[in-house]
């Protein structure tokens, strides 16, 4: 079972004798109190206009913890899941060509 950000080759696993099964849904593993079923989404934007790739990260607001760290996509939109529903968070975006200082959404909640 592959998960996370890994795409694996699926050809060369059938080569190899592996079955393989496309899930239509990701699935979701919960492993401790920060995981479960909820998401944070947002845009990253550079006076006013969406801005693209931008490093984004979600940290838990209690205890200042990482969660997780992603890249925004082309449009500038940015999703972070598996995140328990109901956890008070905060997201950082950097500015990659550090013309800008680093924004922050404080009090975010996964939903």
């Amino acid at each position: 079972m592959f998960f996370g950000g890994y795409e694996p080759n699926y050809s060369k696993l059938k080569n190899m004798g592996y079955a393989v099964f496309k899930q239509p849904r990701p699935l979701i593993a919960v492993e401790n109190s920060s995981q479960g079923f909820g998401q944070i989404k947002g845009t990253t934007k550079k006076v006013g206009a969406n801005y693209s790739p931008v490093p984004v990260c979600v940290f838990r607001r209690d205890n200042r913890q990482l969660l997780w760290e992603i890249t925004s996509k082309t449009d500038g939109s940015y999703a972070f899941r598996n995140i328990a529903v109901g956890l008070e968070c905060f997201v950082v975006a950097f500015d990659p060509n550090e013309e800008y200082n680093a924004v922050i959404s404080d009090k975010v909640v996964a939903k």
